[in-house]
């Protein structure tokens, strides 16, 4: 398991007037998880224009229903800053498109490749673990501790602050 912090995908990238582009895709070669942390856009042209972005489950395209951000206006050559905490699981991706050319898009965040994520767990919350072919099998919990399933192939153990 390795967090990532990073550019994602090939930013900054620079979006064609009125084409859906795909920014970034959640890598599928193993389970990972991605949690996009801040989108800058930046608008490098003499004209205001417009932008959407959209975070795609996998298997569907973009469209309004999975619209993150819909018709945001942006000045000439001003930049906006969107902080996000939004995850993303093997396979989906996040799409952005403008009404002009001239408008760049670069995301950031972390990426985490493998199978088991732990977070903020204190010292004594998991008293012990058994742990076959890379996967929890039994834990037993400190009493302000979870666990959950958090997709196919990934346990989460998290203690309640």
């Amino acid at each position: 398991m390795a967090f990532t912090e990073k550019r994602l995908g090939s930013t900054p990238l620079a979006l064609s007037a009125n084409t859906e582009t795909t920014v970034y895709t959640c890598p599928t070669a193993q389970t990972t998880t991605t949690l996009v942390k801040q989108i800058v856009m930046t608008n490098t042209g003499a004209s205001a224009t417009v932008f959407w972005i959209s975070l795609v489950p996998t298997g569907s395209s973009a469209s309004t229903s999975n619209r993150l951000f819909n018709s945001v206006a942006i000045a000439a050559n001003e930049t906006i800053i969107l902080d996000v905490s939004q995850v993303m699981t093997s396979g989906d991706f996040l799409s952005a498109k403008a009404t002009a050319a001239g408008v760049n898009i670069t995301v950031s965040g972390v990426e985490n490749a493998g199978g088991m994520v732990i977070s903020g767990l204190a010292d004594n919350a998991v008293i012990t673990a058994k742990i076959a072919d890379s996967n929890v099998t039994a834990a037993k919990l400190g009493p302000d501790a979870f666990i959950a399933n958090n997709q196919a192939g990934a346990i989460v153990l998290m203690e309640m602050m």
